[in-house]
């Protein structure tokens, strides 16, 4: 009885540890979420909103391939926003060098410029000290008016010159400014440096595959998606490919997880069996093949994907490996 006794106890105690784990554990993630470092406040608030959803997972009776899953998204996350920010503080520090270079070039033309000023000042002072030790007083009065008037010149043009000085340093901040601008708008707007995330997709897969449970991937491919690009500009590309995949989402079940798998194909993960998976891609390649009419400065552009759809199956005790290949496979033959 009194080893009985020690058991349950011992497991009440392993219990609660349990609960408390995870509860610090949830409360690290809101900390993290807290406390980051704030550059951009989109990327911030996206970084907060990821760390919930891991937040979301976690369950006072959370087993350990629940707390491995969400480690390894809060891993991925925290690299994710660590590059951005270190992206961004790079740009920075070349802005700053930039703008310290545009500086140190104003305060040599005007160093410049003073010395030869100075030079000049100094030349009509020397001039009243000897026209001072004179004793024609109409000499004195005369070299008095013409070193006033020349300093009064000099003066005239320190005070032009700093002002031009001024006005060109202004310039040339304000040129800085838009060559940054133009240069950050290329980078962020430039195909091949946008990444596709598809970490939420390949995240929900894998949690599937740990669990062994039986689901689908419905998988579309866009085959015009280059020439798309070719054809119309990125803010309109990235306009249609958002309402492509809100089609898509919205002609699925409800439980169903749809993402951007790469640049050219999205997948849903689905539930249901893979008959009724097939029958439904017929619908999908049919509506996703309809025009999207998107406007861009007042004009409309009307952008037709060319979709392939195909569906592949994870059966319970399957290899995840060849399950990964076989997925693979079917991208390549949609693409082709």
């Amino acid at each position: 009885m009194i080893s009985l006794r020690k058991t349950v106890t011992e497991l009440d105690r392993l219990e609660e540890f349990q609960r408390t784990a995870v509860n610090c554990y949830s409360q690290a993630l809101r900390s993290s979420g807290q406390h980051a470092i704030e550059l951009d406040a989109a990327q911030a608030a996206h970084f907060r909103s990821q760390l919930q959803a891991l937040r979301d997972k976690l369950e006072s009776d959370a087993d350990a391939r629940q707390l491995e899953s969400v480690q390894s998204g809060f891993d991925a996350e925290l690299k994710d926003y660590w590059a951005k920010t270190g992206a961004q503080i790079q740009r920075m520090r070349k802005d700053i060098q930039a703008a310290a270079a545009a500086v140190e070039a104003f305060a040599g033309s005007v160093n410049e410029s003073e010395i030869l000023l100075e030079s000049g000042l100094k030349r009509e002072l020397e001039q009243l000290k000897q026209s001072a030790t004179s004793d024609d007083i109409r000499e004195i009065r005369s070299a008095i008016e013409t070193t006033t008037a020349k300093i009064a010149k000099s003066v005239d043009q320190m005070r032009t010159s700093n002002q031009l000085a001024i006005a060109q340093l202004k310039d040339e901040i304000r040129l800085l400014h838009q060559e940054v601008r133009a240069a950050r708008a290329k980078v962020e707007a430039a195909p091949e440096n946008r990444q596709v995330d598809n970490r939420a997709v390949s995240g929900r897969i894998a949690e599937l595959m740990r669990q062994n449970k039986s689901f689908s991937v419905l998988l579309v491919v866009v085959r015009n998606f280059d020439g798309l690009q070719n054809c119309h500009s990125d803010s309109v590309i990235s306009s249609a490919v958002g309402n492509f995949q809100a089609r898509f989402e919205g002609m699925l079940p409800s439980s169903a997880m749809v993402g951007r798998w790469a640049k050219d194909q999205f997948a849903a993960i689905l539930g249901t069996a893979p008959a009724n998976a097939m029958e439904m891609s017929s619908e999908v390649v049919h509506k996703l093949s309809a025009p999207f009419v998107e406007s861009e400065q007042g004009a409309s552009r009307s952008v037709v994907f060319m979709p392939r759809a195909g569906v592949i199956e994870f059966r319970p005790g399957s290899d995840p490996a060849k399950f990964q290949a076989k997925l693979k496979q079917l991208a390549d033959t949609l693409a082709a």
